[in-house]
């Protein structure tokens, strides 16, 4: 399991293709501030990096590690390797998280440096710096559980399907269950009842994955999520993993192609 991750790791790190996630964050977090007319109100600058950091973040980690979680389960199974290892005794289960922990890897890499960026140069001068510094490492925490249930189903679609398609699908759910799920809350609102309850049913089982997006809390600084609704939301992304986890492996399981 551990030559698999490392295996798998190395070639990531060989491709280089990290360098461009690390220059679009630190291009962010050093020119954000040119995004909003910080001339007419200087205290955007701190809000303005804060925010283009963190976006930036969550876009690498969509686009790049989304693609690479796909690329690698592809190239398991247009290579071959998924009999190759498991000739060598290593199980499904194994394999699925050795190739999983490499996204997660990534995802708080990424994560976790928006958060130190952020601490850097988004911090407003009246702002405390421990709660700024908690609130940036709950939405790294927060970010990386959301991410990793799509970094777990795009890894395994690609036991039937080709990287673009796989990395499509995670992208779509990714989508919904950060954005698209606003759409829903807004059916449910509306005068048409049949609508409004077919709404209030996908709103119940649709995977709330905006509630990992911090961008608004840290934008504006609405300071640290209390303790009982941190609690709540961890429990249920955590919840929302393990059935994605579940349902990945299910999909994982080797099969003669």
């Amino acid at each position: 399991m551990k030559s698999i991750f490392t295996l798998h790791l190395k070639q990531v790190i060989r491709e280089h293709d990290w360098i461009l996630p690390v220059l679009l964050l630190l291009a962010c977090a050093v020119f954000g501030q040119f995004l909003a007319p910080t001339n007419d109100d200087p205290t955007l600058i701190y809000a303005t990096r804060t925010q283009a950091t963190w976006t930036c973040a969550w876009l690498c980690s969509i686009f790049w590690v989304g693609f690479v979680a796909a690329k690698l389960g592809s190239m398991q199974r247009q290579n071959h390797l998924r009999g190759f290892w498991k000739s060598l005794g290593v199980s499904d289960l194994k394999y699925f998280f050795a190739l999983f922990a490499i996204p997660n890897l990534l995802n708080t890499a990424l994560f976790l440096s928006a958060a130190i960026l952020s601490t850097l140069v988004g911090k407003t001068p009246d702002a405390p710096i421990t709660d700024w510094i908690l609130v940036n490492l709950q939405g790294a925490f927060f970010a990386v559980l959301a991410q990793s249930v799509i970094s777990a189903v795009i890894l395994a679609l690609t036991n039937y399907l080709d990287a673009s398609p796989s990395f499509t699908c995670g992208f779509l759910l990714n989508l919904y269950g950060t954005w698209g799920i606003e759409v829903v809350d807004a059916a449910r609102r509306g005068t048409n009842h049949g609508i409004a309850a077919l709404a209030d049913i996908v709103w119940s089982i649709g995977p709330h994955l905006h509630f990992a997006d911090f961008i608004s809390r840290l934008t504006f600084f609405w300071g640290v999520l209390p303790l009982t609704p941190f609690l709540y939301a961890s429990m249920y992304l955590c919840g929302v993993l393990l059935l994605g986890s579940l349902i990945a492996l299910r999909l994982w399981k080797y099969r003669n192609s």
